[in-house]
């Protein structure tokens, strides 16, 4: 509810205001009296008012007087203005009174039902004015709010922007580091492939010289050694397009057979294991396929593979070994690596794939294998990497 509406009465007559009062009395207003132009500025000032009724005929400084100095003051110039006259003489006061800004004007004696009726027009006037006051404040304070909403929206997209960006140049990081990574890894594990045909290739060549010193050498053992050391460099040259291939990124997603795929990794890391005496089994329960990265997912059982056999050797496992297991469940392809090297400690459980995060040491880890790994098989194949302890060690799962 708003509060009772202000009406100012202007007369030096105390008997004509009393006489407006009685009239407008019921009407449920706020009636403000003033005896004298000056009274009625001062109390303008200080009210807001939504009419006046001001006589004309005043001692001292009339209504027109009034009127004017009211039109000229920023604070009262929008107030309507109802004369109150004595009769048809004062109708040069009247068009004065217009001039400086009068509304209306009554004539005494005044008919009570015309003045309520014009006190009730200004009234349904004012009302609407302070609504659409009240309205365009809140629409002020509305609009505000949504610039400050749209200010901070800005300021949290170009943050999330800039962060997208950091993200994007740390991914495009990680992923060279991994490259890097993945390099390293396959020059240790082509040198442990080169490793045995290198010493077969020597004693071989070596054999040549033994032969001729000691007077045996002929055409026959030169093209058996020949035929021998041909062999042996075609292998060699058989295991670099293998490790070629096996790390050249795939373009295109495929349908492949999970156990070609794992069958091609135990092939990288044949020798290296052997040479650490890691037996691997692999139980085949089904022959799933799946549709993804062949080359990719090859790359994650890698870097398992790999951290299985750099814990064996770093807590000098007796008896090391990798079981592989292959399965279905849910339309899904399952595939665990699981080892015997005493799992994972579960303090650092929840973050083995955080980026960065190796428990190896800077000279022998990145980081980033499981991290990528994590990446490989839940964002670019739909399926899910995770991670944890048996009684004998640490098992990884992948699902696809």
């Amino acid at each position: 509810m708003y509060p009772r509406i202000p009406i100012l009465l202007v007369d030096d007559r105390p008997e004509n205001l009393t006489s407006l009062e009685a009239v407008l009395g019921d009407m449920d207003l706020d009636l403000v009296t003033a005896r004298s132009g000056n009274e009625a500025l001062r109390l303008s000032l200080h009210t807001d008012l939504a009419l006046i009724l001001l006589d004309v005929m005043m001692p001292e400084m009339d209504g027109c007087e009034t009127a004017e100095l009211l039109r000229n003051n920023p604070k009262t110039r929008e107030i309507p203005i109802i004369f109150i006259t004595a009769g048809l003489g004062d109708e040069c006061q009247i068009f004065k009174g217009y001039e400086v800004g009068a509304v209306d004007y009554l004539t005494k004696p005044i008919e009570p039902a015309i003045l309520r009726s014009k006190v009730m027009v200004f009234c349904d006037l004012f009302r609407q004015s302070r609504e659409l006051k009240r309205i365009q404040a809140k629409l002020e304070l509305q609009n505000a709010e949504l610039l400050e909403s749209y200010r901070q929206l800005e300021e949290e997209t170009a943050q999330r922007l800039r962060m997208t960006e950091e993200l994007r140049e740390q991914e495009q990081l990680l992923i060279q580091q991994s490259r890097l990574a993945a390099m390293g890894e396959m020059i240790g594990n082509i040198a442990h492939q080169w490793r045995q045909p290198i010493n077969s290739l020597g004693l071989t060549v070596q054999q040549l010289l033994l032969f001729y010193d000691m007077g045996e050498f002929n055409r026959e053992l030169l093209e058996k050694n020949v035929c021998i050391s041909m062999d042996l460099i075609k292998h060699m040259s058989t295991t670099i397009d293998d490790f070629r291939n096996f790390f050249r990124p795939d373009k295109e997603k495929i349908e492949f057979k999970v156990t070609e795929a794992i069958a091609g990794t135990l092939s990288i890391v044949d020798d290296s294991f052997k040479n650490q005496h890691i037996t691997v089994e692999v139980i085949a329960k089904d022959d799933p396929t799946v549709f993804g990265y062949q080359n990719e997912y090859g790359q994650v059982l890698l870097v398992i593979l790999n951290n299985a056999r750099d814990a064996f050797t770093e807590r000098g496992t007796e008896d090391p070994r990798v079981i592989i297991t292959i399965g279905v469940e849910e339309n899904m392809a399952v595939v665990t690596v699981a080892d015997n090297a005493g799992g994972i400690p579960e303090e650092i459980m929840y973050k083995i794939f955080d980026p960065y995060f190796t428990t190896k040491g800077p000279q022998l880890g990145t980081g980033v294998g499981l991290f990528m790994s994590k990446i490989i098989i839940e964002k670019n194949m739909g399926g899910r990497l995770s991670a944890r302890n048996t009684a004998d060690g640490a098992e990884l799962r992948i699902e696809v």
